[in-house]
């Protein structure tokens, strides 16, 4: 099983702490993973993933707010959790895991959406077996609608005339060989970018699987994928494989998984020449996107928009509008005295609920920032969303802007369902 820490955990050298039991805040690695970890930072900047320091005279390496699967130079892989409320020794990691699947599914442009972590006993698997099996999972329903074929056109020198003369060829060629003809032909094939692609991707994790079942199903796939063969130019078959007509948009799920298995990906940085497998990911975006999908799905009644964009913070400068604002949801609905205009933004961090006579750890610039859009919108209410903890589990005191304008800062907890906590929001519980 592959190591496992939360985000903003410690990561320290084993050697350091002899007969410590590794946690959900403190990890343990042996000397050679530890320093795979140190080349990743050096080569990458990556201290948007991961800080190197000192401490009490030790090395140590803290994770920050990415979270998902890393893997070091030597095949040992870790596991960064979000970190939720209740504190994961008591359940063992399995509710920060939980929460980390569930979330993933509504994560735009992105084919996590097809994990199903409740089934096939896919909480007890690692992670980089879970993104596997939704792999499969994919192209085993794109084999059972059956493998797509399509007529691609071959030149080749035929001992008769097939398909059409391709004269320039016979003259390059055949000129001092009568006894063949230079053609042009259609084939119907599945030798085609896209399958090679999926046989690409096969092959890669034939050799990187460890679960028994997966490795069984890679096989049998395979085996389905036989007449195809894998991709030698892999970057030429991906610009051709998006400019495949729509034969192929039912490709597209399957093709995406390709894409992130075989890179690796640490979105929003680029990842350098020592890195294995990385599939890491900002649990603010994450946590954004988690939101707004149950908005999206449980507000029927009103009109939800995502990263609304149609204002700005300065109106008029030099005859044009500067600073465009992007709050996270803008939502319209019919309220009773008229049509309500929520805005609501939401915000991975941490406060302290019960922090009455000072700022509940708040950022200022993030009351600015509601205040801003709540002018420019018109807004009848503005939402401020913080994921729930210990000692945030109900909505602070009403904060006034002034006499038209006030803020609601609301836990959310992402252990609950999606659409029990959106209710919570929408009817102020």
């Amino acid at each position: 099983m592959p190591y496992a820490i939360c985000e903003y955990g410690l990561i320290r050298r084993a050697v350091d702490f002899a007969n410590v039991l590794d946690s959900p805040t403190e990890l343990y690695l042996p000397d050679e993973s530890f320093d795979s970890l140190k080349t990743f930072i050096a080569e990458n900047d990556a201290d948007a993933v991961l800080t190197y320091g000192w401490q009490k005279g030790k090395e140590v390496i803290r994770t920050r707010n990415y979270v998902g699967l890393l893997e070091t130079r030597e095949g040992v892989q870790v596991e960064i959790w979000p970190k939720v409320h209740p504190p994961a020794p008591q359940t063992k990691g399995d509710e920060p895991r939980r929460a980390l699947l569930t979330m993933l599914r509504h994560l735009r442009d992105s084919p996590f959406r097809h994990v199903a972590p409740m089934q096939s006993g896919a909480e007890r698997l690692p992670l980089w077996e879970v993104f596997i099996q939704a792999f499969l999972d994919e192209i085993t329903v794109l084999l059972t609608r059956g493998l797509q074929k399509a007529y691609v056109s071959e030149e080749a020198d035929q001992r008769y005339l097939r398909g059409k003369l391709h004269l320039p060829g016979q003259i390059r060629r055949n000129t001092l060989h009568a006894e063949r003809v230079a053609v042009i032909c259609d084939e119907f094939t599945a030798d085609l970018p896209p399958n090679r692609l999926l046989k690409t991707g096969l092959l890669y994790l034939r050799d990187r699987a460890s679960n028994t079942r997966n490795q069984s199903r890679i096989r049998q796939l395979l085996f389905a994928l036989d007449e195809v063969p894998p991709s030698v130019r892999v970057s030429t078959d991906w610009q051709a494989a998006r400019a495949a007509n729509r034969l192929f948009v039912r490709y597209g799920p399957a093709l995406q998984w390709v894409d992130v298995l075989l890179r690796g990906q640490v979105f929003g940085m680029a990842t350098g020449r020592h890195w294995h497998p990385a599939l890491l990911f900002p649990m603010e975006r994450i946590f954004e996107d988690y939101v707004a999908a149950g908005f999206r799905k449980y507000a029927p009644d009103a009109e939800v928009l995502i990263q609304e964009s149609s204002q700005y913070l300065i109106s008029e400068h030099g005859g044009s509008q500067k600073f465009k604002l992007r709050p996270d949801i803008v939502l319209y609905r019919q309220g009773p005295y008229g049509q309500q205009t929520l805005v609501l933004d939401t915000k991975w961090k941490t406060i302290d609920g019960t922090d009455q006579t000072g700022t509940y750890g708040i950022d200022q610039a993030d009351l600015y920032q509601l205040y801003a859009y709540g002018k420019k919108y018109n807004a009848t209410e503005l939402v401020l969303i913080y994921p729930a903890n210990e000692t945030f589990r109900h909505p602070l005191t009403v904060f006034g802007y002034d006499a038209t304008m006030q803020l609601r800062v609301v836990p959310f907890d992402v252990l609950n369902s999606l659409e029990t906590e959106v209710r919570k929001i929408l009817t102020d519980e």
